[in-house]
């Protein structure tokens, strides 16, 4: 059954990136019908039943505790198209798969057919009404952090406790939302487009993770990681960060020093978590290894939170004035980063987040 879930979400995913009848989507759904008629007979029965109870992912009456990337994905996915109970019958065709894969790429709820059935359940225990909380969040905090950053090119600090409250916060926050994504900050000037990029950037990525299922200290870590990526563009001048024209060769140098840079910063402050370092190391690395910036001394698959992170960086970074850019429709920039999956950033990922961002 494991590989039936991985096999139905990543067909979830390449629909996610392209059209019905695109190769990847046919042969990624054949694949998860084949898988499916694999584990049904290897059991000797007809059908196989799931539920998802709260966060837990049930196959037949077994709790999966255990679970991988993939299956807390799939929970993820039909948690958002409101499913809490699928059955999947043998003799699924084609059409049925690929009604129901195209239903959950666009997070919509998808209608029973004769042998995918779907439903809900009643699970015996008292439920607590609670109203959701204003999201609000915690101004004091922000602007704090936002002085900080303004300070840093004097004080070279940053005050990384009051940050690790914020990403807390943004975590409970998250946690009350009926939304995946949370409404992102707002740019008052162009002076303070670091730490506005930088707070959109953690948020969507915590919005990533979440959609996997990853939740608590890693959940945290992810967020803490993606908040100080671009720690290293406060080193930058001013003038280079800024410049509305075209960078010249030296200038394009300095930009992209700041990957090294924030690296070397973050690995010289006591407490900072090495996932913070490696995204800020990484997190303009191309997910096929192909030549970019910085350049390792070898070959490398970026870490997950960096991949992550990368396309959370480009999409608010498309979608943000800048001095040298209008920003992009929402819808286009999901359009490059769809175009530039499996070359630039993880496909899978890619699929994930243009669905969360849709």
């Amino acid at each position: 059954m494991e590989d039936v879930i991985v096999q139905i979400a990543s067909a979830v995913n390449m629909r996610s990136l392209y059209p019905a009848q695109h190769p990847h989507v046919v042969r990624s759904i054949g694949s998860a019908i084949t898988s499916l008629g694999t584990m049904l007979e290897a059991r000797g029965t007809d059908s196989a039943t799931i539920l998802i109870v709260g966060d837990d992912l049930v196959v037949g009456e077994q709790v999966v505790r255990k679970t991988n990337l993939a299956q807390r994905n799939f929970t993820q996915i039909l948690k958002r198209s409101g499913i809490e109970r699928l059955t999947l019958a043998s003799g699924i065709d084609a059409e049925e798969a690929h009604a129901f894969v195209s239903a959950l790429a666009a997070g919509a709820t998808p209608q029973s057919s004769p042998h995918i059935i779907l439903g809900h359940i009643h699970v015996g225990i008292e439920d607590t009404d609670v109203e959701e909380k204003d999201q609000t969040l915690v101004t004091d905090q922000l602007d704090a952090v936002r002085d900080a950053f303004a300070r840093f090119r004097i004080e070279r600090r940053l005050p990384l406790t009051l940050m690790e409250q914020i990403v807390w916060s943004f975590i409970d926050s998250m946690g009350r939302s009926t939304r995946d994504v949370l409404p992102l900050a707002r740019l008052k000037e162009h002076d303070e487009y670091t730490f506005v990029h930088s707070i959109n950037v953690c948020l969507l990525v915590l919005a990533q993770a979440r959609s996997f299922g990853i939740q608590g200290g890693m959940l945290h870590a992810m967020g803490m990681a993606a908040l100080l990526h671009d720690v290293g563009k406060l080193m930058v001048p001013l003038t280079v960060l800024n410049k509305a024209g075209k960078l010249m060769d030296e200038e394009w140098e300095v930009m992209k020093s700041h990957c090294e840079e924030g690296a070397w910063y973050l690995s010289g402050i006591e407490g900072v978590a090495p996932l913070s370092i490696v995204v800020a190391y990484e997190h303009h690395l191309r997910f096929d290894g192909e030549p970019c910036y910085p350049i390792p001394s070898t070959r490398r698959l970026p870490n997950l939170a960096t991949r992550m992170t990368s396309i959370a960086d480009a999409y608010d970074a498309m979608s943000t004035v800048r001095p040298y850019q209008q920003p992009r429709m929402r819808a286009g920039a999901a359009e490059v980063l769809t175009a530039r999956a499996g070359t630039f950033y993880d496909p899978v990922l890619v699929g994930n987040f243009v669905r969360l961002v849709g």
